[in-house]
């Protein structure tokens, strides 16, 4: 084939059409931006502190109201007492529970600040357990 056209003498010229390139950018701009509002509402937030933190005191001076309420405390070594009554951590529960069954609905939790953390959420798991109602964490002003 030759370039010039036998009738006309002229150079004929072939004309591609040239396909459209253009990617629409909307789908794609409404899935990342799904996705970006997705991963912020699942993502969890840690505060990592490298403080040492005691927090046995408190200026707070506003005091609940008075109700009957059981008194559970714990000594820095472990040892549980209710009502100041020396409690075996294994009878810990069926006390506790005693004394929810006879219709005292708040537990108040004086425990050392020296104490494990473990054996307040022991404490707080065992409240949850028998039924207390509310429950409060004493401390000294």
């Amino acid at each position: 084939m030759s370039l010039l056209d036998r009738n006309s003498g002229n150079l004929r010229h072939r004309r591609r059409r040239r396909q459209s390139s253009l990617v629409d950018l909307t789908p794609l701009i409404d899935i990342v931006f799904q996705l970006l509002i997705f991963f912020l509402l699942t993502a969890t937030f840690q505060e990592s502190s490298s403080l040492d933190v005691d927090l046995a005191r408190a200026k707070n001076q506003q005091k609940a109201p008075k109700q009957e309420a059981v008194v559970l405390s714990i000594s820095a070594r472990g040892a549980f007492e209710v009502d100041q009554v020396l409690v075996d951590p294994g009878a810990l529960e069926s006390y506790l529970c005693a004394q929810s069954r006879s219709g005292k609905t708040t537990l108040h939790v004086r425990a050392d600040k020296s104490s494990k953390h473990e054996d307040l959420v022991f404490a707080m798991d065992l409240a949850k357990t028998c039924g207390f109602e509310s429950l409060g964490i004493l401390h000294q002003n």
